[in-house]
């Protein structure tokens, strides 16, 4: 036996078809002849290549469905991880807020150019400037009065039962606000007294107002012949944010059609979210903090 193939015939041998060493060694003596039946050489025929162009396509088509839903796997997961984010602003509470802040600062920008503007021209804020061109994109007071008609027939709804100011004041304590008009008579900050509006949007701290132009203290001056003037700011009118803190707003009720009842928010006792005052039970008793 040849020692070359020493592997080959110890592989042979624990193979079934070979009885005998003998047949191994002839099986292994015609493998590497070229007499033999068994060849050591591979013959290729030319083909067409129909059958490997179509198991191609085949599989490019099936490589190309399996990448698209990689592809809308991967786009819903992250859509749906933007809207598990708390901080993602496709939510409506960011939204909100960033259109909030976009209007206040559009608002100073062009409280800024409106100053400018008056130097040169003394007369400009004696007049309504929303028609300008540069005031085009402030909110207007005038596209919200809807909102505080609607405010009113809730409230209405809402107490058409209570016959006493106790019951009133208990149902106004878990109210809705937003739509109300509100009036700032005490605050910390002297630019805000005065300002009247219609609440927007109300939060755990702040409470944002949409007030008209030209409309505060200055309008209520008893001495006819003192003229302030107002300021750029106040010519525009627009959204006001107003803290809640050390802050006091009226506003009133017209319970029946002779009679209307004037009730004060104070920002310090209200300092609750509205969704968690719904649910909160309020107790009437006296309270030695708060300054007159």
């Amino acid at each position: 036996m040849d020692r070359a193939n020493v592997i080959e015939h110890f592989l042979l041998s624990r193979c079934s078809r070979f009885n005998d060493s003998g047949q191994i060694l002839q099986f292994l003596e015609q493998r590497y002849s070229y007499t033999g039946p068994q060849k050591n050489y591979l013959v290729l025929e030319p083909t067409d290549g129909s059958q490997y162009q179509e198991e191609t396509k085949q599989q490019e088509k099936k490589d190309a469905e399996e990448g698209n839903k990689f592809l809308l796997d991967k786009n819903s997961l992250a859509s749906a991880t933007r809207k598990d984010n708390k901080y993602s602003s496709i939510k409506t509470k960011n939204e909100f807020k960033n259109f909030t802040r976009n209007s206040l600062r559009l608002q100073e920008k062009i409280a800024k150019k409106l100053h400018k503007l008056s130097k040169k021209n003394p007369g400009l804020l004696t007049k309504d400037v929303i028609d300008l061109k540069i005031c085009q994109g402030i909110l207007r007071f005038e596209d919200f009065i809807e909102m505080h008609a609607l405010w009113n027939n809730y409230i209405k709804e809402l107490l058409q039962n209570c016959k006493t100011v106790d019951v009133i004041t208990a149902k106004l304590s878990s109210a809705e606000f937003v739509g109300a008009y509100f009036k700032v008579t005490h605050c910390t900050c002297p630019d805000n007294i005065g300002l009247e509006g219609i609440v927007l949007w109300e939060s755990q701290t702040y409470i944002l107002m949409i007030i008209p132009r030209r409309n505060n203290w200055k309008d209520n001056i008893i001495k006819q012949n003192i003229q302030i003037p107002y300021s750029a700011k106040e010519c525009i009118g627009g959204l006001r944010m107003i803290s809640k803190k050390k802050t006091r707003f009226t506003f009133n009720i017209e319970v029946d059609e002779d009679s209307v009842i004037d009730f004060e928010f104070l920002g310090d006792r209200m300092s609750i979210r509205s969704l968690d005052r719904a649910n909160k039970k309020f107790k009437s008793h006296n309270v030695k903090d708060i300054q007159l």
